[in-house]
């Protein structure tokens, strides 16, 4: 045993090669999201209507953004299970699983905030941008559920079609917004139809997004390292 792990860190395993590149890729990442902090509390103006509190929307829809990535890792990882049984797809699935709740968390917190204070109340059921967002989010809790208390050898099958399911709401999620007439809704167009007119309102929008998806990717990352360690370790 002891011959193999020696072969296997003279030939350079995965892992001792994971380590840099991960502090790497994280400084890096840790920077992008600091400037993007910046660019929203100190350069960004506030909104002339909604004053301060549409800083929110940085996040919102960054996170929104992130749960759509993770979303994509996770039907990486559902289809490549169901095809291939292997356990690195199964562990992709579960890590994305897990960050994608986390993100569409933040969506529905900050979603709620943003909404109590443009609206006057935080959730509507006549909205379909929010109530599909909480479907997916419901979608998110059973897979998270389903890992605890499912039997071992049926909840990686299990989640891999629940992931898949997941996969197919995003678009209903993305394009909600087009079921009812603007005058039917309560959920703003603000990119397509051209909100943000500062450039500096563009410029914290993208640099925002890129950020929160590059960390939701990380977490991913690292998520799926942690299960492939724990899935050797039984």
């Amino acid at each position: 045993m002891e011959n193999e792990n020696l072969a296997d860190s003279k030939s350079g395993s995965p892992d001792s090669f994971s380590l840099p590149v991960f502090t790497c890729v994280t400084l890096f990442i840790a920077v992008w999201v600091t400037y993007s902090q910046y660019l929203i509390f100190t350069v960004v103006p506030n909104e002339v209507t909604m004053g301060a509190v549409q800083r929110i929307f940085y996040f919102h829809v960054g996170s929104a953004f992130a749960t759509y990535a993770a979303t994509a890792c996770l039907l990486v990882g559902s289809l490549g299970f169901l095809t291939l049984k292997s356990k690195n797809f199964d562990a992709l699935q579960l890590a994305a699983a897990e960050v994608g709740l986390l993100f569409c968390s933040i969506v529905l917190l900050t979603g709620m905030i943003w909404a109590q204070s443009a609206w006057n109340i935080a959730f509507s059921f006549k909205e379909p941008r929010l109530v599909s967002t909480l479907v997916l989010w419901l979608l998110f809790v059973a897979l998270v559920v389903l890992r605890k208390f499912a039997a071992r050898s049926d909840a990686a099958s299990f989640c891999a079609v629940f992931g898949v399911l997941g996969a197919i709401l995003v678009p209903v999620v993305v394009y909600s917004v087009k079921f009812l007439s603007p005058v039917g809704q309560l959920h703003p167009v603000v990119v397509e139809h051209d909100g943000l007119r500062e450039a500096s309102f563009r410029v914290a929008f993208w640099v925002t997004n890129g950020a929160l998806v590059a960390m939701a990717l990380l977490f991913i990352w690292l998520r799926k390292k942690i299960a492939s360690l724990e899935e050797k370790n039984l």
